[in-house]
This record gives structure tokens, sequence and C-alpha cells, in this order.
């Protein structure tokens, strides 16, 4: 599989071959969605950030090194932007079993109906 990813990467830098950047996407856009999907929680945030770490990583891809998997690197990036994208957003998350305080110091609680 490594090997094959690498002959892809090659066809792609070597010769700008548009079918090898898509056939590298194809085969790793539901695993990284999935990873991404599980870290937002929101399906049009996980597309948006597949999409943006593909980007990301075919603009760079003469940076990548055959020491790890393509996979590897992939996920990798995917997984920093979408922490860059977290704390951009700064999620903050709530739980509704739970009491917080509001910005004046009272306690609030969310009634879910």
């Amino acid at each position: 599989k490594a090997v094959y990813d690498y002959t892809l990467i090659r066809a792609a830098l070597d010769n700008g071959d548009q079918k090898a950047y898509a056939e590298l996407m194809e085969r790793y856009r539901d695993s990284v969605y999935f990873m991404l999907l599980k870290m937002v929680n929101n399906k049009d945030d996980a597309d948006d950030l597949t999409i943006e770490a593909f980007g990301k990583a075919f603009k760079r891809l003469n940076q990548y090194a055959p020491t790890y998997a393509f996979s590897t690197w992939l996920f990798k990036i995917a997984t920093n932007n979408c922490i860059d994208f977290i704390r951009r957003k700064k999620m903050v998350v709530y739980s509704i079993d739970k009491r917080f305080e509001n910005e004046e110091g009272g306690e609030m609680v969310v009634d879910i109906k």
C-alpha cells in the first residue's frame, strides 16, 4: 500500500498527474473525514476540514518523505488543521447534566424539553 502511494505521489509531483492526486484523495478521503467527524462532531465542518487537509497536503507534497506512510503524514496534517480549527472556534461544550456559571457569576441550568 505504501509503495503504491509513493508511486502516486511521484506521478503527481514529477508529471503533474491529476489522476494520481484524485486517486490519493479517493484512497483516504473517508478515513480522514470520519476521523475529523469524531473530533468536531459536525458533518459540515468535517467536510470542510477534509478538503482543507487534502489541499494542505497536496500543496506541500514535495515535503513528504517516504520514511513514514503517506497516510500517517496526511492524518497528522488533518489532525493539526482540525486542532487549529477548534482553537479558532473556541468550542465550548457544556454538560446538560451539570450547572455552570454565567458571566455575572450566577449559576445557570440548561433545561432541555
